[in-house]
């Protein structure tokens, strides 16, 4: 007798981008896998995902009218929030609110079970859950959006714990209550509807935060750290890397991965500042990679920006041409980057923050330290440059953790258990 493969319905806002990233390789290790895995995206830029599909609205054309004025009163809510002084909020904070209604979409009602990624400004919860029903769904954190008030890494504010009350962010707006209102409205939903929810987190320290959160605490919560093709981020000679990208060979490569210099938590500027105390800086070589809008500083050492790559089998060669990646973030989940320079044999340096503990050791792969400090980041980067690291060691110990067939059996094991 044949036993009866799940229905998986994975959802993601995007289909790039780091979460949107994750999402598609967990249903790339589940489709390998055989099993009956679909994604569906409110956005959708890339035809080369199989058994991916585009988000359309379906409703009647009074249904529509509704939706629009809906979503311009959101927008409205959106553009009324005014900080008083200079800044952005731009990737720092979101209001939980969306218009549309997922649960009227047939993939809906095909699956068993729902996996939702990064879905902010598509699924809000409170839509979500007043329609869930006993549909099982399983939510990633892959930031602490979903049990927060409305951003996505709380910079050590605990108001998560509590009630959001006095939120950081806000206290300079012309509404310094609103993350207080967003997690009154989360969390009476939550009380009214009893959703059959599971969590899901890529790193244990996401997962601790997790089970603080006045939120998810009571939801049943696992870590399942994200996961690559193997077969491309593998380790490739790095001379010949370096030849083909028109990389020096006599230099130590330091690469990094960078979208915007204002993005603090990213820590970009702190490596800028690190930068300045390498002694010999003929030495080094800065290579970058990324959507950079803004023009870099002039910097002692040679800067090389190959711009924004989305081929995975380049980028992989790009890891393979490096000495070491370095990562500044000052807080981070389990950051898709690192897994992939790992998987390539190629060590990292940074910060011991977030989840970046359970991906490098200290010597064994790279160099974490625990100040958050230039200064101390220029000594990492000299340390690890002294070290003689194995390029093989380091990969095959990151396959066995982030194949994605890995991911993907322990995601096939938590479906198999909710749906049973």
């Amino acid at each position: 007798m044949e036993i009866r493969k799940p229905k998986i319905l994975i959802l993601s806002a995007y289909d790039v981008g780091g979460a949107s990233i994750a999402a598609i390789r967990l249903h790339l290790g589940l489709l390998k896998l055989g099993l009956n895995s679909k994604l569906l995206t409110l956005h959708k830029t890339s035809s080369n995902i199989p058994e991916h599909y585009q988000y359309q609205y379906s409703g009647s054309w009074k249904e529509k009218v509704f939706l629009k004025l809906r979503q311009r009163n959101e927008h409205k809510q959106k553009s009324s929030l005014e900080l008083l002084e200079k800044g952005s909020l731009s990737g720092e904070f979101s209001m939980p609110i969306a218009s549309y209604d997922i649960t009227t979409n047939p993939l809906w009602e095909w699956a068993d079970v729902i996996n939702l990624h990064w879905v902010n400004e598509w699924i809000s919860l409170e839509n979500l859950l007043a329609k869930a029903g006993n549909k099982k769904l399983v939510w990633t954190m892959h930031d602490m959006h979903v049990f927060t008030g409305g951003c996505h890494y709380s910079h050590g504010c605990e108001g998560f714990r509590y009630e959001c009350k006095n939120c950081p962010m806000l206290q300079n707006s012309n509404m310094p209550q609103m993350a207080h209102q967003f997690w009154k409205t989360k969390i009476s939903t939550l009380k009214l509807n009893k959703p059959s929810l599971t969590i899901t987190s890529p790193s244990s320290w996401m997962a601790k935060l997790v089970g603080l959160s006045s939120l998810l605490k009571d939801f049943k919560s696992f870590t399942i750290p994200n996961s690559l093709d193997t077969n491309i981020f593998k380790p490739i000679p790095t001379t010949q890397s370096r030849e083909v990208l028109h990389l020096p060979t006599h230099k130590i490569v330091l690469l990094t991965v960078i979208q915007s210099l204002k993005d603090k938590r990213k820590g970009f500027q702190i490596l800028l500042d690190a930068l300045i105390h390498l002694p010999n800086p003929e030495r080094f070589v800065l290579c970058t990679v990324g959507s950079l809008k803004e023009a870099i500083p002039t910097i002692k050492i040679e800067h090389i920006h190959l711009g924004s790559l989305v081929d995975e089998r380049l980028m992989a060669m790009v890891y393979n041409s490096a000495d070491m990646l370095v990562h500044p973030a000052v807080e981070d989940n389990l950051p898709n980057v690192v897994v992939e320079s790992l998987c390539c044999g190629v060590p990292v340096v940074g910060f011991n923050i977030g989840g970046m503990s359970e991906m490098v050791t200290t010597r064994d792969n790279g160099f974490l330290s625990e100040e958050i400090n230039p200064k101390v980041l220029a000594q990492s980067i000299l340390t690890l440059a002294g070290l003689k690291l194995s390029k093989l060691e380091i990969s095959q110990s990151a396959h066995l953790k982030y194949a994605l067939e890995v991911q993907a059996k322990a995601f096939q094991k938590l479906f198999d258990t909710i749906l049973a």
